[in-house]
């Protein structure tokens, strides 16, 4: 029964695939600390390594690959991250694509992403954000490390569980109640790395926490993190929960952890909320997302 409902996932996305007559690609990612790595081609260059992350809102190219492609700079903008703020140069893409899925005139920002986490000691030229990934339905298999950019719209009406969001800013959002009291919304972050690990982490804001604190006045930090974002470092205490649940239940684990984040950066702001990333969704082993619809299909998991 369990193996019957492990591939009711993919049957379900096949059917819709021959329905609609789109063409399915499989491309192959590495999987490295919590973090989709796929080779896109931008311009005339082909194979290069981008990060897949739902919580840019804004693709981005690294700046040696900027100056190879000879990419004017067309404006700039502000960009806000997990540490603070910085002024980021903006410039136009003629094509980028992943695989068969591409954009024409696309405007990305240029950024130094010599810093990033690579898999093997190899070097991102850039980051695939949701004004990329908005346009497609993206399925990802975290047992193969396979993942396929369709146009198609999911239907919900499945017997596998599903998962509401909606657009916030351009990164999905959904709403989920910690240890049965307190209410808040995720944002699904896959930008945010994480080592291996079978824990699974949620992270909150520090407002959240002290709404939790003054219901279980036992909760405290036994633990602290090392984070790195857009503006600097950040030490993240680690608290113990003992459940999370969204409404309809696709989300349900108990004896979690959740990181909660200081208030600086985006975390300052008063409209702040926290985040999931890959680290809970690869419990799930398969996932669609279909970001156009706001629907996300969870194959059976370990939560």
């Amino acid at each position: 029964m369990k193996n019957k409902l492990l591939h009711s996932l993919f049957l379900l996305l096949a059917s819709l695939v021959l329905a609609t007559g789109a063409r399915a690609q499989v491309i192959k990612f590495d999987y490295y600390e919590g973090l989709i790595f796929l080779k896109v081609g931008v311009n005339d260059q082909d194979s290069l390594l981008f990060l897949m992350d739902t919580g840019a809102n804004a693709s981005a190219i690294d700046n040696t690959l900027a100056d190879k492609l000879k990419l004017k700079v067309t404006q700039k903008d502000t960009v806000e991250g997990t540490a603070g703020k910085m002024i980021a140069q903006m410039v136009k893409l003629d094509k980028i694509n992943a695989g068969k899925a591409y954009l024409n005139d696309l405007t990305v920002t240029r950024q130094d992403l010599g810093h990033m986490v690579a898999p093997r000691g190899q070097k991102v030229s850039g980051i695939l954000g949701t004004d990329f990934l908005k346009h497609y339905t993206v399925t990802i298999d975290f047992l193969k490390h396979e993942i396929n950019f369709l146009k198609i719209n999911l239907d919900e009406r499945t017997t596998m569980p599903v998962l509401h969001f909606t657009m916030d800013n351009g990164i999905p959002r959904t709403t989920v109640t910690i240890n049965g009291a307190v209410t808040t919304d995720l944002r699904y972050d896959s930008g945010a790395s994480l080592l291996p690990t079978n824990t699974v982490y949620i992270n909150i804001t520090e407002d959240i926490f002290q709404k939790l604190k003054a219901i279980d006045s036992t909760l405290k930090p036994h633990d602290y993190f090392k984070g790195t974002g857009i503006g600097g470092n950040v030490s993240l205490p680690v608290v113990g929960a003992r459940s999370v649940k969204n409404k309809n239940g696709s989300i349900d684990a108990i004896d979690i952890e959740m990181i909660v984040q200081p208030r600086q950066g985006y975390f300052a702001r008063k409209d702040a909320v926290g985040f999931f990333s890959n680290n809970l969704l690869e419990k799930f082993k398969r996932v669609a997302i279909d970001f156009n619809s706001g629907i996300m299909i969870l194959g059976p998991g370990s939560l």
